[in-house]
């Protein structure tokens, strides 16, 4: 399952960005995904803050031409909470 998200400037800072990663892994899980990935603009920290709340861990496997633009944030989710 790939993550993605984005909020309006004025939205930000309110923990939404998390809570919407983690309802969307919780479901995910339950429809059977075993992994989710989020790829980060290594310049936006406050993205990659979010994926690391949302118990997403840097690394995995690089694949292809998005592993030189993007960190790479991956959780397994065959042990996620339900």
């Amino acid at each position: 399952m790939n993550v993605a998200y984005g909020l309006y400037p004025s939205w930000r800072g309110r923990g939404l960005a998390t809570r919407a990663v983690l309802l969307a892994a919780r479901y995910a899980a339950t429809e059977g995904a075993e992994e989710a990935v989020i790829q980060v603009d290594p310049e936006n920290p406050a993205s990659a803050a979010v994926a690391r709340r949302a118990e997403f861990t840097p690394g995995g496997q690089p694949r292809g031409d998005e592993a030189a633009r993007f960190d790479r944030y991956v959780r397994d989710l065959r042990d996620a909470p339900p």
